[in-house]
């Protein structure tokens, strides 16, 4: 067996990056995380940590972090429906969901179920295509992604599809695209994108337009909010949700510059095959509304 006091430190270095501020955290010494970790290691007989700036697990580290998360998120559950009345033990539910979900559909989606059930919430927010490495590093217990394919001890649920339309400003269009949108036009015009990890963008040029990656001009604006306010505010042009987009293009405040170039990106859920009922209804109530605002 193992010693969740032990895993529990483990989890602690992790999360605070370090020895010294995990004791804090724990109200223990250093010394005895220390004492802590190389009892787990001794007990599995591999080096959990690299003794990096900040720390980071090894693949059985992971592993072992992955398991805790999961003992705890029952314990948590099990805990609750002991002290059903006692608000000094919170479920914590921890997701990660891409930015445009989460500035859209995502939370309405599970406002009502978190209230109802006094559950409290934990986000990470990061790329689609990225968001299943927390759900596999055991970071989060779910998480919105564009992968399909469920990961070991997974299960994977279709919610359906985010289609970005391109979109700019009139003004916008006047100066770069007077003429229509070409290949020489759409690499001298800006681009707005979320990220570096954002490829998205990158797919939509090189599908409808035949351009080669880093053939084109970019700011790069890592906020969902920003983004948008960066092509409302004429600085670029770029691809926005269709639920951001639609009421947008309807008041004129946006125009498409490519009509009938979009790109459609398919969105699932997946989580822990463990039998926790806050998975079944975050699922349940993520289903409800996907059904409604995504395509």
């Amino acid at each position: 067996m193992l010693d969740y006091a032990h895993l529990k430190a483990l989890s602690v270095v992790i999360a605070e990056g370090g020895f010294e501020r995990a004791a804090k955290a724990l109200f223990i010494t250093q010394s005895a995380v220390s004492q802590r970790i190389k009892a787990l290691e001794e007990r599995v007989g591999q080096t959990l940590l690299i003794r990096s700036n900040p720390v980071q697990a090894t693949p059985m580290g992971k592993r072992l972090l992955r398991h805790y998360a999961q003992v705890s998120l029952l314990e948590s559950e099990l805990s609750a429906e002991i002290d059903a009345d006692d608000p000094s033990l919170p479920t914590v539910v921890k997701i990660a969901v891409n930015a445009d979900s989460l500035a859209t559909w995502f939370l309405p989606a599970l406002a009502e179920l978190f209230k109802r059930h006094r559950w409290l919430l934990e986000l990470i927010v990061d790329d689609e295509s990225y968001t299943h490495h927390l759900l596999k590093s055991g970071e989060a217990v779910g998480c919105v992604t564009t992968t399909e394919a469920p990961l070991a001890g997974c299960s994977s649920e279709y919610l359906g599809q985010m289609e970005y339309l391109c979109v700019a400003t009139q003004d916008f269009i006047e100066d770069y695209f007077t003429g229509g949108v070409t290949q020489s036009r759409l690499r001298q015009a800006p681009a707005v994108v979320f990220s570096t990890k954002d490829k998205l963008h990158e797919k939509f040029l090189g599908e409808h337009f035949a351009i080669e990656p880093e053939q084109w001009r970019e700011h790069q604006i890592p906020s969902s909010e920003s983004f948008l306010e960066a092509i409302l505010l004429g600085m670029g042009y770029g691809l926005v949700g269709h639920l951001q987009a639609e009421p947008l293009l309807q008041s004129g405040a946006l125009k498409l510059i490519a009509p009938g170039c979009t790109m459609k990106v398919p969105l699932y859920w997946q989580h822990w095959n463990i039998k926790a009922k806050q998975t079944t209804l975050v699922y349940r109530a993520l289903a409800a509304t996907a059904k409604q605002a995504l395509r």
